[in-house]
């Protein structure tokens, strides 16, 4: 109950069956500067509570109700629990009656006769404490509005032994365990198994001025999981330590933003592929005009010299000439037409293209690539499984001699298992990440990164500066077909 608001004065309700001392009593108070209801029985000064007085000076030995009753029904109801009594008697004033009475709910115990300023002054204590008990219980009911309202779940722990003490009805709905239920969990139990232990590191941690913020795997009753990001706060109540927990689900958020970054890749690795047909294009002019061009501009000044010839040793030596020329041309043709589309695959399979691909690469960049194969049966794969593998390893390379610095480049395809390995490591400089780019930001990784995704299976990258770069990329390998050639 809540203090009387009619009034600036405080109220106080007096009940005692004596008309003359409640006169005597009355007169004090209102010169005291109270505000003064009089009863002359219990049941009367029952009626009055509705009145909400601040104060109740209660007689002992009242004609219908015993003043320990009428203080016992005034402490028993919620609305007027928290105004203070004060019993004053002249007829039970011994020590036993003065401790029935402070254990009858009283809050105070003065016997007659009373001097006026001592019962001034009690008074005034009384309403004192009750004034700040008041303040304190408004504020905890504005806590536990807030604490109720709240539309994330809220969960209050102890921070000894992490056992749930409070639950808001937003971690009702999120949990879906009852107020009830909650109360007979510790708070580690509502995260999944697996962060349980770290979890509850996290919760026995963090600072009362910098609380901690963290996502975890939480389960909810019915078993099913979500995304939890957590903030723990400090609070210390009623001389006990305890924890609040905030949980907000942002399981559908970060859904939501792997199918944006998804999308903005997606869109990267298009423009990715617009720009590489594009250079792709000026790279075959250049090596037309270059290589080709000059070879087939030799091989036709070679043919004029060839009819100019007057001796036939000279026209021999002119024609064999001409003939290392067109098998030049023939091949440089052929190197173009297998970095637009690797033929070699379909002729002679995945092993040989990638062979081949490397001593080209050793060729044009001067750095030694050995390959090893391990017996692995690789024509058992799909032909566009094959064609993925052979990009993998064309990009890898491709990064190799743009980046790595590298003298050395190692090759491993290797079965380990139900998978297949595939392993280019170099010992250049490494992979350092830039200030605003992460390593698997990098659309020529994450394009092997998605070639490999497509077949099932994942791309690491291992790297230290200076120390090399490995590129591993693990993917399912079928089983051989019985009678195969392991």
């Amino acid at each position: 109950m809540a203090p009387s608001t009619q009034s600036s004065r405080p109220l106080i309700l007096y009940a005692e069956d004596s008309e003359a001392q409640r006169y005597a009593v009355s007169h004090v108070l209102r010169r005291a500067g109270f505000e003064v209801l009089e009863a002359s029985t219990g049941r009367q000064a029952l009626e009055l509570m509705e009145r909400r007085p601040d104060l109740v000076l209660l007689d002992v030995k009242l004609p219908d109700i015993s003043g320990y009753e009428v203080c016992h029904r005034i402490k028993s109801s919620e609305a007027s629990a928290r105004v203070p009594v004060l019993h004053l008697s002249a007829a039970l004033v011994t020590t036993q009656a003065r401790v029935a009475g402070l254990e009858g709910g009283a809050d105070a115990y003065l016997v007659q006769p009373v001097n006026p300023e001592e019962l001034i002054a009690t008074i005034g204590a009384l309403l004192r404490v009750h004034r700040a008990e008041e303040e304190l219980w408004n504020s905890k009911q504005q806590y536990r509005a807030f604490f109720e309202a709240n539309p994330l779940a809220c969960l209050v722990f102890d921070a000894a032994d992490l056992r749930i003490q409070a639950v808001n009805a937003a971690a009702v709905v999120q949990y879906g365990h009852t107020r009830e239920g909650f109360m007979r969990m510790t708070l580690p139990e509502v995260a999944v198994e697996a962060e349980r232990e770290t979890f509850t590191a996290f919760l026995r941690s963090g600072s009362a001025l910098s609380p901690p913020s963290r996502a975890w795997k939480h389960v909810v009753k019915a078993g099913a999981t979500f995304t939890a990001e957590t903030i723990l706060a400090h609070l210390h109540l009623n001389d006990r330590d305890l924890r609040l927990l905030i949980v907000q689900d942002i399981t559908e958020q970060i859904a939501r933003q792997a199918t944006e970054q998804r999308e903005q890749l997606q869109k990267l690795l298009l423009e990715r592929v617009l720009l590489a047909q594009e250079e792709e294009r000026r790279h075959l002019a250049r090596e037309l005009h270059d290589h080709a061009g000059q070879l087939m501009t030799s091989l036709l000044v070679g043919l004029r010299t060839l009819s100019d010839a007057r001796k036939l040793a000279d026209a021999k030596h002119q024609a064999q000439q001409l003939r290392e020329i067109a098998s030049s041309a023939i091949g440089e043709l052929g190197r173009l037409a297998r970095g637009l589309h690797s033929t070699v695959i379909d002729d002679l399979g995945l092993q040989e293209g990638i062979q081949r691909h490397a001593e080209e690469f050793s060729a044009m960049h001067q750095i030694p690539v050995s390959v090893d194969f391990d017996k692995t049966p690789l024509s058992i794969l799909k032909k566009d499984e094959q064609i993925s593998i052979y990009r993998i390893v064309q990009e890898a390379l491709t990064n190799v001699a743009r980046h790595s610095q590298a003298t050395r480049v190692n090759i491993h395809v290797r079965r380990s298992g139900p998978d297949l390995t595939i392993i280019i490591a170099d010992n250049g400089c490494g992979l350092v990440p830039s200030r605003n780019r992460l390593p698997w930001q990098h659309l020529g990784i994450e394009g092997m990164r998605q070639r490999a995704a497509m077949l099932g299976g994942s791309l690491e990258l291992v790297s230290e500066p200076q120390q090399g770069l490995s590129v591993q990329a693990r993917m399912p390998f079928p089983h051989p077909p019985t009678g195969a050639a392991e």
